[in-house]
Parts: structure tokens; sequence; C-alpha cells
């Protein structure tokens, strides 16, 4: 059994944001994303990481991204900055940096995910939303 995460220390939620940072940008080419809102977003999802994998998670992150790197490239070109369904407004996750640890955490603990995603974030349509996009390749609605 996970052992979950009461708090995520600072220096890991940099370390998983800068390689979130890298694939994110080497798959859309956007940097305007909102720093305080990666940091406050991410706060959140890592406590979906259970303290046994907390150190090794940003390799754990890089394999995610390395296996589904088409996939992560159909939802960004879709949904992304630029992409043929962009609306910021609704689900505001696709031109976020963060979203790549979103998507692996919906992949990998998904009712655990939405369980403190909606304790913890007053934002539940926007991972609803972003839940579509990612599973199932959903327009706007």
């Amino acid at each position: 059994m996970p052992t979950p995460v009461d708090s995520v220390g600072e220096e890991q939620v940099h370390q998983v944001l800068e390689v979130a940072e890298r694939i994110f940008v080497s798959l859309t080419g956007y940097t305007g994303f909102d720093r305080d809102l990666s940091e406050e977003i991410l706060t959140v999802v890592l406590k979906c990481v259970s303290a046994e994998q907390q150190e090794g998670y940003v390799r754990q992150l890089e394999a995610f991204a390395d296996a589904n790197r088409e996939r992560l490239g159909d939802l960004y070109g879709k949904y992304g900055p630029g992409g043929k369904f962009a609306d910021e407004s609704r689900c505001y996750l696709t031109d976020q940096r963060e979203s790549v640890v979103v998507c692996e955490r919906l992949d990998t603990v998904p009712v655990w995910l939405a369980a403190v995603w909606n304790r913890e974030l007053d934002a539940e349509l926007t991972l609803e939303r972003f839940t579509n996009h990612w599973w199932y390749g959903l327009g706007p609605s």
C-alpha cells in the first residue's frame, strides 16, 4: 500500500517543474505559462506521488514522457498553446508545464489525483475537462 504524503517540499516541486518545463517546451515551444500557478498546482498534484516514489519521481516522469511523447504531442497540438481547439478559458492546464505531471498521474493514480485535486483546488471542472482531453481527445464541449 503506498504511503501518502501530507506535503511536498519546495525543492521537490522545483525539481519536478524543471523537468516538466523541459518536456512541455520541447513539445510546444511555449514558455508563457503562469509560474505561480504551476507551483500551486504541482504542490497539490505531487501529494499523489507516494512517499516511496518521491525520490525517484523525476526519472519516472521522464520515462513517462518518453513513452508517451506522441500522445503528449497530440494533446498539445489540439488543445495546447496555438492548438486547433485551444481555449485557455475552458481548460488552462493545456497551457501549463505541470500538465505533463497531471497526465502522468492521470494514467497512474486517477482516483487519488481526483480526490486530492477536488479537496485542495477550486477547479474541479478544469481537471475533468483536461482528463477528457488526455484520455479521450474530446474537443470543446
